[in-house]
């Protein structure tokens, strides 16, 4: 009898010893990342999970922009949102008054090895809109300048190391144009018709020139903005690059050569990293922060982010909120995969290791991080944002002739005035 108790005993202990060891902390995970980026991404799921056997994240993509974000609001609202998410640091502004982003505390953050030092400045001041800690940024997705080195060098715009020499004003870089327009009808291969695009371009150039998007209640005070818009008009009329040009067709101008620039995001990189590694792209490139057309350098930059979205009916438990940072933690320790996306790693101590330096041709502008500016902290700025709208609705058609950059500027004023 005393046999059989022990013999009882002991299989209660093992299993319970079982059940704790196998234990396992599903995580539910939502992301918008498709292409290229998707691929990568379900890559680090895997691996992260396979490093984990006590958290399996379980992770579904939804489709990108308004439709993301609206059925993270929704789900909240009932209490059914996923534990962990991607979201853009451009969106936190109209996000956080909402309360649909959970906070973050430096004691949570730091737990897992996250501290603001590892961080650029500016991107870490747009994690933390509204006095918190909102998201751990991912990357930094910027514009950036893709150039034929082979054309630039032919006409003689290529230093010795094999740098653009075009880069250093606008008058230095209207005269490079100037040149390339004699061995091809179009230098620059850009999406004229797209208001995403033309705004990434534009907001870099305003804060080069030191101008202001919003100030108080007023959007664009000043006559920078018009001037700002007047350079991309000028590109258009001075026959630099064409007219209502979409995105697809602006970025087959440069891989077909026809156009030796192009401007665009850095997640065009491994398009052109896999079109040269197969031989089709015919031509070497190289990537560079973009042209410097005022007194100081300043980058368009948005940036991929983790956040916990809160429900006031299902809040986070203790045991998800455990797993979910140790998610983020090991997401931006392990970032350097990411950056075969063409993003630059919003960690700075995985840019500035040697397997980063190493990686080309990300490396060449991971410059931007010390001077990336992001969208205006405004519910009515960031990605699929009315700002996006009115550059869709008046910038564009002032790029491709239709309107000058009074009008285009002050049409968009009023637009977004009345948001205000």
């Amino acid at each position: 009898m005393k046999n059989k108790i022990i013999t009882f005993f002991a299989g209660i202990v093992i299993t319970i010893y079982s059940f704790g060891a196998s234990a396992v902390t599903e995580v539910v995970w939502w992301d918008f990342l498709g292409g290229g980026d998707g691929v990568r991404m379900k890559q680090m799921i895997a691996n992260f999970n396979d490093a984990h056997p006590d958290i399996n994240i379980n992770a579904t993509t939804l489709d990108w922009g308004v439709p993301f974000y609206t059925k993270v609001q929704t789900s909240a609202a009932v209490g059914e949102q996923p534990d962990i998410m991607t979201y853009h640091l451009s969106r936190f502004p109209l996000a956080v008054p909402t309360g649909v982003l959970r906070p973050i505390s430096a004691a949570e953050l730091s737990s897992v090895g996250i501290t603001p030092d590892r961080f650029f400045p500016a991107n870490w001041e747009a994690a933390n809109f509204g006095g918190a800690t909102h998201g751990v940024p991912l990357d930094i997705h910027a514009n950036v300048m893709y150039f034929n080195a082979e054309v630039l060098g032919e006409a003689g715009l290529l230093d010795e190391n094999g740098h653009p020499t075009l880069l250093d004003g606008v008058d230095n870089f209207m005269n490079g144009l100037a040149k390339l327009d004699e061995m091809m009808e179009f230098p620059i291969g850009f999406a004229s018709d797209n208001g995403g695009m033309i705004w990434r371009w534009w907001y870099s150039i305003l804060n080069m020139m030191e101008g202001d998007f919003v100030e108080g209640n007023s959007i664009c005070p000043g006559d920078k903005c018009e001037k700002s818009l007047q350079i991309l008009i000028d590109l258009v009329e001075k026959g630099y690059m064409p007219s209502n040009v979409d995105y697809q067709s602006a970025k087959g101008m440069f891989i077909s050569g026809e156009s030796a620039i192009h401007i665009n995001g850095v997640w065009e990189v491994p398009t052109m990293v896999d079109l040269m590694r197969n031989n089709e792209l015919g031509f070497k490139f190289g990537v560079v922060d973009m042209p410097r057309v005022g007194p100081k350098m300043a980058t368009w930059s948005d940036s991929h982010a983790f956040a916990i979205p809160h429900s006031d009916k299902n809040p986070i438990s203790d045991e998800k909120l455990e797993a979910v940072l140790k998610v983020m933690g090991w997401m931006s320790d392990n970032s350097l995969f990411w950056g075969t996306a063409g993003h630059i790693p919003a960690n700075t101590e995985v840019v500035n290791s040697v397997f980063y330096k190493n990686m080309q041709p990300n490396s060449t502008y991971a410059n931007i991080g010390e001077n990336m500016v992001v969208d205006p902290f405004l519910p009515i700025a960031g990605v699929a944002s009315p700002t996006y709208d009115a550059f869709s609705n008046y910038i564009a058609p002032a790029v491709n002739g239709e309107l000058s950059a009074e009008e285009a500027i002050q049409m968009m004023r009023d637009d977004l005035e009345s948001l205000m």
